[in-house]
């Protein structure tokens, strides 16, 4: 592997990081460090840059964990970002050096979630053909239910649903205070259904906001002035994704979101190839929330699997001997 080089990620490099996933075929702005940095303070940064020739060929963000590197735990999926034109050699030679430096740095496992393709703007799965050769365990699958816009059909049963939902009189709303949905519907509905509170606080999606205006929106239901539900979209140049949903009591009862929904499939992310509901797992996949996943797919959705892998990292060398 001539001509390949290591470098660590320094705040130095962002501006060059952030130009490369932004040109890649498989990056998108959460893959930035623009995006990454927003909660910098909890991880130990372990990102890598590496260089063919002096060439920027692949960026690599992770963190690392006692003796476990992560790719990414702050983040919904990560793995080697690639550019539009790379070599299978040239990009299996980028995993396998990275995998080499976190081995003699004395980490002994890389767990990666994988990007889902249907964030790719070309076909990326170098790394999925790398990691079955350095033996990864394939050690979670998530389900997301998606669609895509432009043949929105929802099933007969949500057909009705959005028909009464659209005869009250509801009113949906963009915008760019975050404070409504997050302290008045979604941290009350996650305290009561589990407990537990949004990974993302209002401070922090407040600020996620209004840093990536274009990328990241919020539309909530209301009637009158009372907010019945709302949603969090992500939005990539081919993906809308629904980061957050939830609906109060009254807006369950309504199904407001039905009207919400088909209103931003049809209209808001209509120019997107797909629309992603997010997955409905727990326990590492291995719980499906049935009830969940059926309203999800009734708006028209199918099955993408999200992959989670724990590679070892000495298994560097079975891959250097497939490239020599």
């Amino acid at each position: 592997m001539k001509g390949f080089n290591i470098e660590r990620y320094t705040d130095s490099l962002s501006d060059i990081w952030d130009d490369f996933v932004e040109r890649s075929k498989n990056g998108t702005f959460m893959l930035t460090r623009k995006f990454i940095n927003y909660h910098g303070d909890r991880f130990k940064d372990a990102s890598l840059l590496v260089y063919k020739n002096e060439k920027l060929i692949a960026v690599f963000p992770a963190n690392s964990n006692e003796q476990t590197i992560y790719s990414h735990q702050g983040l919904s999926y990560g793995g080697l970002v690639l550019p539009k034109q790379i070599k299978l050699s040239d990009a299996l030679a980028a995993f396998a050096k990275l995998l080499k430096y976190y081995a003699h740095k004395g980490f002994l496992n890389l767990i990666i979630k994988q990007t889902p393709a249907l964030y790719h703007l070309k076909p990326s799965e170098e790394v999925q053909y790398a990691l079955f050769v350095t033996q990864a365990e394939l050690y979670r699958r998530d389900t997301a239910i998606c669609l895509q816009p432009s043949s929105f059909k929802p099933n007969e049963n949500r057909k009705r649903k959005i028909k009464l939902a659209n005869s009250h009189d509801f009113q949906i709303r963009e915008t760019d205070n975050m404070e409504p949905f997050w302290n008045e519907v979604l941290i009350p509905n996650l305290q009561i259904s589990h407990g537990g509170t949004p990974v993302h606080s209002l401070q922090e999606i407040q600020f996620l906001k209004d840093t990536f205006p274009e990328h990241i929106k919020q539309y909530d239901i209301y009637e009158g002035d009372k907010i019945l539900g709302g949603t969090t979209i992500f939005n990539t140049q081919k993906t809308s994704l629904a980061q957050y949903i939830s609906a109060t009591p009254y807006g369950k009862s309504t199904d407001a979101l039905s009207a919400l929904f088909a209103h931003i499939i049809q209209e808001k992310s209509s120019a997107f190839d797909y629309f992603s509901f997010g997955h409905s797992n727990e326990d590492n996949g291995r719980v499906l929330n049935h009830t969940l996943s059926y309203w999800k797919e009734s708006f028209g959705g199918s099955t993408l699997t999200h992959d989670f892998y724990r590679v070892n990292t000495a298994n560097y060398s079975i891959l250097e001997k497939l490239i020599n």
